[in-house]
């Protein structure tokens, strides 16, 4: 009896990744979101297969490519350039068939391969992940003072936090439990990066402003110093449960278009209003019928102040990209393909967060 050998791929990731050399696998979650004049994939994390198991959080990305071929369709990939945290660009391919799983949140888990430009090769790693039966966990951290510390390690829990990313609002119909890349909070620049200050402000500059303060724009964040976030816990949290991160649409005059994340450290666990997060051991142990993601992220016009305070005011604007719910048996790149040029923004109903009047 003869037995059929199958067919090598069309192409493979050193083709897909335009014919780079020094190609490092692991895996991409992202999603399809929509705005009102365009669709892309927004990447979450990426996530290193060598032995360290290693995490990168991209800070700035490009408009997706996608490439379709016939036959089964297994050969069509995405790619995308992400720069990462140190200013390292690196290169994502992922293709239609290695899609690993559909999370609840709308996003999927692609395996991948990336390839850095830069001639040492990979970036900066933000931390730890780990693979857990099913889920895939990354190791961060929640920052507190040592009062808060002791209830914590008593009552095995972490209250969620009904305050807004700015920390001037209560929301009404989801809370946060924030979470970061950060181990310890030891400067100015840590409590930015978890949109803090010793100052109580942080400041933004418009995409095409020249750089000057004088063009800066100031928004209110919580005041605070490194000695009030002295106490450092760190949790094994399942990436299924994280938020997207909100972001900003630059618009330079001299260059191509690009995206921001904004808070690119900062991992926000969504969950029903007063829900308290178990602790099992070090690891987040969430019930599935108390976590809580809003399909949505606020896409901020980094060209003016008003477009770069939406995403710490999500409660108050319109700016939106949504997430598409891809139906069971799909992913993202078939559906691009099957949707591709229908405008479907104006019919996707998302629930909005609500904040609560003369909460701040």
């Amino acid at each position: 009896m003869s037995h059929e050998v199958a067919a090598p791929p069309i192409i493979d990731f050193s083709e897909a990744l335009r014919g780079a050399s020094s190609i490092r696998r692991g895996f991409i979650k992202c999603r399809l979101v929509h705005m009102q004049d365009r669709s892309f994939v927004l990447p979450d994390i990426l996530l290193s297969s060598e032995l360290k198991g290693e995490y990168y959080s991209p800070k700035f990305f490009t408009p997706n490519q996608i490439a379709f071929f016939g036959d089964d369709g297994s050969a069509d990939f995405c790619r995308l350039t992400l720069e990462m945290l140190n200013g390292k660009n690196v290169e994502v391919a992922f293709f239609r068939r290695d899609v690993v799983k559909a999370c609840s949140d709308g996003a999927f888990i692609y395996k991948c391969a990336f390839s850095s430009s830069a001639p040492k090769g990979l970036p900066t790693p933000c931390g730890k992940w780990r693979r857990r039966d099913k889920s895939f966990e990354i190791l961060a951290y929640h920052h507190t003072n040592g009062s808060a510390e002791s209830g914590i390690k008593a009552s095995k829990e972490l209250w969620s936090s009904p305050w807004n990313i700015q920390g001037s609002k209560k929301l009404e119909n989801i809370g946060y439990c924030y979470f970061t890349s950060i181990p310890a909070i030891r400067s100015e620049l840590h409590l930015r990066e978890v949109a803090m200050s010793q100052m109580g402000t942080a400041h933004f500059l418009p995409t095409n402003a020249p750089y000057s303060a004088e063009f800066a724009s100031a928004l209110a964040v919580p005041k605070r110093t490194p000695k009030d976030m002295d106490r450092s816990l760190g949790f094994w949290v399942d990436l299924e449960t994280v938020s997207p991160s909100h972001i900003w649409l630059h618009r330079p005059w001299s260059a191509p278009a690009y995206y921001e994340i904004v808070l690119p450290r900062v991992f926000r666990l969504g969950v029903n209003p007063g829900y308290h997060l178990p602790l099992d051991g070090n690891r987040i142990s969430i019930d599935p019928a108390q976590a809580k993601v809003l399909k949505y992220v606020v896409v901020g016009d980094a060209s003016s102040p008003e477009g770069l305070a939406a995403p710490y005011n999500e409660e108050n604007t319109l700016l939106l990209a949504k997430i598409d719910d891809i139906s069971n048996g799909s992913e993202i790149i078939s559906r691009w393909k099957e949707k591709q040029n229908s405008h479907l923004f104006p019919s996707m109903s998302v629930e909005m967060a609500r904040m609560i009047e003369n909460s701040s």
